[in-house]
């Protein structure tokens, strides 16, 4: 079942109703203006105020239902969000493997991630009418553990072509449309650690980020093949170029990531459906069930 995305933009509360989550403005007289939606529908909630007030029966209902809560900072960016701690029953058993991995299985699978971010961007610039033959000859050339780091190469080649006529700079205080890419990555981090932890995995021990102060080293792994979908909308849309501060409605169309298509195998499926899929997948790898991590490629 696709999983609805909520975005909150404006102060007032949040709360739990029988099955419900509902918000309403600080009065709690004004019943007439609260709204609800059933949380097992829910899959993402983004709160951006400040002044906003969450019940702590409304947090744990969220997390019960593996919903990413995610919350804005002063500036209206994401900077936090919550992940529960049971989100698989197999999660023992499954974290585990995952920290049992060899060196060499993490090496494969780092590689598998490379060569399908590359691909994947090969694939955005092409949507994009930009023909490109350098990013898939660095796709194929990627070897376990990418000691060539053709990750980085890639990248480089792949934004100075996005920015077509306009010299672009991917720097995450730089000009726009950086600030779109940071607020368009950090949904697809969030709903990354939302499907790894669904799956009964570790977020903070990742294959191949490895950081001891960052809690979301495997989504950021993982969310690496994701990131051209993010891209491909955002210069698909000249506007992002000349916002210096998203407003609503540029962040209501990033928020639609979440529910774009995306093929998996030979299927259309939203990306955050995806998602799963992919993390699923992994966890066969770790278990030794599967060689392969199931990712995304466009439509």
């Amino acid at each position: 079942m696709l999983k609805r995305t909520l975005f909150f933009g404006s102060p007032g509360r949040l709360f739990i109703r029988d099955t419900l989550l509902c918000y309403g403005p600080f009065d709690k007289g004004a019943e007439q203006e609260i709204k609800s939606f059933p949380v097992e529908d829910i899959g993402c909630v983004v709160v951006e105020p400040q002044q906003m007030t969450l019940t702590s029966r409304c947090i744990s209902a969220l997390a019960e239902n593996n919903t990413t809560l995610v919350f804005c900072d002063g500036s209206h960016m994401p900077t936090a969000q919550t992940l529960p701690f049971a989100g698989n029953s197999l999660t023992g058993k499954n974290t585990a493997a995952q920290l049992g991995s060899s060196e060499a299985l993490k090496g494969r699978l780092w590689k598998q991630v490379v060569r399908a971010k590359i691909t994947n961007q090969a694939r955005c610039l092409r949507a994009l009418g930009i023909e490109d033959k350098k990013l898939p000859f660095l796709a194929d050339s990627v070897k376990s553990g990418d000691p060539g780091n053709n990750e980085a190469v890639a990248a480089r080649h792949y934004f100075k072509l996005l920015g077509l006529d306009d010299p672009f700079l991917r720097e995450r205080e730089g000009d726009p449309p950086n600030n779109a890419l940071n607020y368009g990555y950090a949904l697809l981090r969030a709903a990354c650690a939302r499907a790894l932890t669904g799956s009964g995995l570790l977020c903070c021990a990742g294959i191949h980020h490895a950081n001891q102060y960052n809690a979301f080293a495997l989504a950021d792994d993982l969310m690496e093949p994701y990131r051209p979908f993010a891209d491909e909308m955002i210069f698909s849309e000249r506007e992002f170029f000349s916002v210096p501060e998203l407003g609503r409605e540029q962040k209501a169309r990033l928020l639609q990531l979440l529910v774009r298509d995306v093929r998996v195998g030979r299927e259309l499926r939203p990306l955050s459906n995806a998602l799963t899929f992919t993390s699923a997948s992994l966890v066969r790898c770790f278990l030794k069930e599967e060689n392969d991590i199931l990712f995304p490629g466009f439509p």
